[in-house]
């Protein structure tokens, strides 16, 4: 897969790149997935937008199903690869 550097939101599912704020919106998530981390000791943190842990992902658990409303989405860490967020359509 080619690198990817930048986040896109414009799609379902969404694919965040890079740490900080990826949407301030109200989302309704089918599941996180992690992808191609560096080291299995890599860790993708996603929070909402207080600051409430949603998601932690790892080599060893790449994929949560969440199945909600995440009110803001943040990547508190992301040392390496990329997430993929699923979205929920009603």
């Amino acid at each position: 897969m080619a690198a990817i550097f930048l986040n896109d939101i414009g799609a379902n599912p969404y694919i965040l790149a890079e740490e900080g704020d990826a949407t301030a919106k109200n989302v309704k998530v089918r599941s996180f997935t992690y992808r191609e981390p560096d080291n299995p000791s890599h860790e993708a943190v996603i929070e909402d937008s207080s600051g409430r842990l949603v998601a932690s992902l790892t080599e060893a658990i790449p994929s949560v199903e969440y199945g909600g409303w995440v009110h803001g989405l943040t990547i508190q860490s992301l040392p390496s690869g990329y997430v993929i967020v699923a979205l929920m359509t009603e």
